[in-house]
C-alpha cells in the first residue's frame, strides 16, 4: 500500500525541485522517524565505533539511502506504475541469487517456492497488462 501510495504521489506531484535536490530532506526525514521508533522499540543501542563502522555507515548511507531513493524516484516518475512495480517485485530473487552465488547460502524449499510465487506474480502481471494494452489500443 506504501508503495503503491509512493508510485501514485511521485506521478502525480508537481515538481518545482528535482528528486536529487530533494534527497537531503527525504533521508533526513527518514532518520529522524526511523532512529525515533528504534529508540522506542529497542531503547538505547550500545555502540562501539571504530573507523570501520563510520566507513559502513558511510557507504549505506551513500549507496543503500540517498542513491536507492534517488534511482528510485526517476524510475517512478519516467515509467510506467505497472512496470515499476513489477521490477521491484525482483529484488528479493536477486538478492537471494546473491546470497547463494556469493556467499555459499543454501536455498530452502520454502525460498524455492517463494520465488517460483514472486516469478508467477510477475509473470500474470505482465500478461494481464499485455492483454489490457492490446484491448485498449483497439
Amino acid at each position: 500500500i506504501c508503495w503503491a501510495t509512493n508510485i501514485i504521489l511521485l506521478r502525480s506531484h508537481k515538481w518545482i525541485a528535482s528528486p536529487f535536490q530533494l534527497l537531503f530532506w527525504q533521508v533526513l526525514v527518514a532518520a529522524i522517524v526511523l532512529t525515533t521508533a528504534a529508540l522506542i522499540v529497542n531503547g538505547v543501542p550500545d555502540i562501539h565505533w571504530s573507523g570501520k563502522l563510520i566507513a559502513l555507515m558511510i557507504q549505506g548511507g551513500l549507496v543503500g539511502t540517498v542513491l536507492a531513493y534517488w534511482a528510485m524516484s526517476m524510475v517512478n516518475r519516467a515509467l510506467p506504475a505497472i512496470t515499476t512495480s513489477l521490477g521491484v517485485l525482483m529484488t528479493p530473487l536477486v538478492g537471494m541469487a546473491c546470497a547463494s552465488l556469493l556467499l555459499g547460502e543454501s536455498v530452502s524449499l520454502s525460498l524455492v517456492l517463494a520465488a517460483l510465487l514472486i516469478v508467477g506474480g510477475v509473470a500474470l502481471g505482465t500478461v494481464v497488462d499485455a492483454i489490457r494494452s492490446k484491448t485498449s489500443h483497439r
